[in-house]
């Protein structure tokens, strides 16, 4: 049997596909793997609430300019960390198009602290390869209602 150079993903075993890091991970959020894991973006988010000097230096995100609300713009910057400090040490093995992190600063951007907050978290926890498998590996941020 070949070993594929991507951490195990495709391997065949008694006639199944191997899904990667997160195949027979019943507990995603705390998982390394799968986007970091819920804890450790919660940890992000504390760290620029309660530190937002340490996380302001990163600048704006190509996926989406800062939102304008306050806590928004709190929430945005804890991404913003987690992609630019965080996401670099860990492999990508985000199941879906486009990645949870490029789909926070998204949300936030187009629907703000409250609804974004509830698209993100629904996002991080349906991280998993088997629910990206029913949804086609992509799930786009929906459209803003006006």
């Amino acid at each position: 049997m070949a070993r594929n150079s991507r951490r195990g993903r495709g391997r065949k075993q008694n006639g199944e596909t191997d899904e990667g890091c997160c195949a027979a991970t019943l507990d995603t959020l705390a998982h390394p793997c799968c986007c970091g894991g819920v804890w450790s973006q919660a940890a992000a988010l504390w760290l620029t609430l309660l530190r937002p000097s340490l996380t302001t230096g990163h600048g704006a995100d190509p996926a989406a300019p800062p939102p304008s609300g306050r806590l928004a713009a709190a929430l945005y910057r804890s991404v913003r960390h987690y992609r630019v400090a965080v996401s670099p040490t860990r492999p990508p093995c985000c199941p879906y198009t486009p990645s949870c992190s490029t789909y926070a600063v998204q949300a936030l951007h187009h629907h703000g602290a409250l609804h974004g907050g509830r698209l993100i978290l629904a996002r991080l926890l349906r991280c998993r390869p088997g629910a990206a498998r029913r949804r086609a590996y992509q799930d786009p941020v929906p459209p803003a209602r006006h």
